[in-house]
């Protein structure tokens, strides 16, 4: 089974920032970890970028058509893409989910993600909506776009800096992906 990991961000757009916390690192750290979590279970993985701006176009459009490209050229059977949220309300808080269209195989991963983190890290769960993201009409097969929390709210930006964090948030993820696509040789 394929599971193709969009850190979302990079290179020139760093993404959100808050609380002195950048989104482009933390997607980046919690992807690596889910990537190893999943290879060493036996998943085939690809991985978008390992670095700051490796992979990453200096367009932002081309960018992302360039990682929907490169997991339906390399035949993904899922896509997902991690990012961190930021809001004006310094009190939104939460892990929430997108998908390009609400039902079937793409919403069952994405609430299982979803109800995986906030069981196993107390997240404020904010379920899963419908959203037009490049990313996301794009692929070709179930994509989900993971917001794991709020940079802007204080708690969740210390939380989300943290390396103990970002790995256990990680596993809830990878055991969210077990829980609805099964093991990799099914």
């Amino acid at each position: 089974m394929k599971i193709f990991i969009d850190p979302g961000h990079g290179g020139p757009d760093p993404g959100a920032t808050g609380n002195g916390v950048t989104e482009e690192y933390v997607n980046l750290n919690v992807s690596l970890e889910l990537a190893n979590l999943l290879r060493n279970a036996g998943y085939d993985v690809m991985i978008y970028r390992t670095t700051s701006d490796e992979n990453v176009l200096q367009n932002k459009n081309a960018d992302l058509r360039n990682r929907a490209q490169m997991a339906n050229n390399w035949g993904a059977d899922y896509f997902i893409s991690i990012h961190t949220n930021s809001s004006t309300n310094p009190n939104a808080q939460g892990v929430e989910a997108y998908v390009y269209r609400l039902g079937g195989t793409s919403e069952r991963l994405a609430d299982s993600i979803v109800d995986s983190v906030s069981d196993t890290l107390g997240s404020v769960n904010r379920g899963v909506m419908q959203a037009n993201f490049a990313v996301l009409r794009r692929t070709n097969m179930p994509a989900v776009l993971v917001e794991l929390g709020y940079l802007t709210n204080a708690t969740e930006a210390l939380n989300l800096n943290s390396p103990a964090w970002q790995r256990a948030v990680a596993g809830a993820i990878f055991d969210g992906i077990v829980e609805a696509v099964g093991p990799p040789g099914f």
